[in-house]
Order: C-alpha cells, then sequence, then structure tokens
C-alpha cells in the first residue's frame, strides 16, 4: 500500500476518532511516518484528504454495484448480491462510515457535489434492483426502502458486540433480505 493510501485508510481512523477538526497535519503525517508538512506532497489540503476519502468509497460503492448487476443474475440474486457488497464494505470500513456521517459538511462544495451525485448513481441502482423484484413499488418507495437498509447496514460503527464479523454479516444479510425480499 502506497503512502497516499496509507495516509487515507489512517486519516479515517482517526478523523472517525476525533472529527475532522480534532485531527492536525502533524498527526496525519505521524500516522505514516512523515512529517505533517510531507501529507502536502500527496494531498493540497487536509481537505482533499477527507474529499478523496468520501470519494473513493462512494466510487467504489458504485463500481461493485455495477460490477453485481453486470453478472445479470435473476433480479432476486442480484438484490442479494448487492446487500452481500454493502455489508462487506460496512464491517470492513465503519471508520468511512463515521467519518462520512459526521463530516461530510466539512467537504469543499464541488467535493460534496461529486460524492451526492455517485451515492444517487449508486441508490439508484438499488431502486431499479428493488424494483425488479417488487414489481408493484414505485421509485419513491423503493428509494426509501434503499435508504431504509443503507441505515442498518450502516449502522456498524455503533455496534459494540463481541460477536465475531461473520455472526454480524448474518445478522444484518438475515435483516437486510428480509426487509426487501418478503
Amino acid at each position: 500500500m502506497g503512502t497516499r493510501d496509507l495516509l487515507i485508510e489512517n486519516g479515517a481512523a482517526l478523523f472517525a476518532e476525533k472529527g475532522f477538526h480534532g485531527v492536525g497535519v502533524e498527526e496525519l503525517g505521524e500516522s505514516v511516518g512523515l512529517t505533517g508538512p510531507a501529507l502536502y506532497r500527496h494531498f493540497r489540503t487536509k481537505g482533499a484528504l477527507l474529499a478523496a476519502m468520501l470519494i473513493n468509497v462512494s466510487e467504489s460503492l458504485l463500481l461493485g454495484a455495477t460490477h453485481v448487476i453486470a453478472e445479470n443474475l435473476d433480479p432476486e440474486q442480484t438484490l442479494i448480491a448487492l446487500i452481500n457488497q454493502h455489508i462487506e464494505f460496512a464491517i470492513t470500513y465503519p471508520d468511512l462510515i463515521r467519518v462520512h456521517e459526521r463530516d461530510f459538511s466539512n467537504l469543499a462544495e464541488d467535493d460534496a457535489r461529486q460524492v451526492r451525485r455517485l451515492q444517487r448513481r449508486y441508490v439508484e441502482q438499488w431502486v431499479d434492483q428493488i424494483q425488479r423484484v417488487r414489481h408493484n413499488e414505485s421509485s419513491e418507495s423503493a428509494r426509501t426502502m434503499a435508504h431504509a437498509v443503507f441505515g442498518l447496514l450502516n449502522s456498524t460503527p455503533r455496534i459494540r458486540s463481541v460477536q465475531r464479523r461473520n455472526e454480524v454479516a448474518a445478522t444484518m444479510r438475515g435483516l437486510a433480505q428480509r426487509a426487501l425480499l418478503s
């Protein structure tokens, strides 16, 4: 993993713990063995690091969903695969979820627009799949369902469970599938 990727990963952990404004450039640099100002060789500002985190994760989710849909599974299996992909993200990257929830408002306007645009595209992929499974759902209703499931799956930063990762994933999978497939 390169320095830029390490800055994103370690920055996400620091921002999740202390908030965007609670983390200094020195601390970010030190987290990867650099001086604080060396951060600027990789990101023009601390805000650019935040933008990279949230844009990268939004692009990754969208790309993953695009690949799932391209598999041409039956609609129910596609929706299950989307659920599984999002669960894997949520369990693997709870820090990024926390950073998004708390620090999205610290993004520059153009970066925030880009993240929202990517997220809307991701949501619409889910809406389309929900409607393929639940033929009578309106787009608005399917969108509400997608957001409700995201709320469930993105609750991982708040789970203080001794359960193992696989048990948490199984619980979430069951809840999400019952919500969307029943």
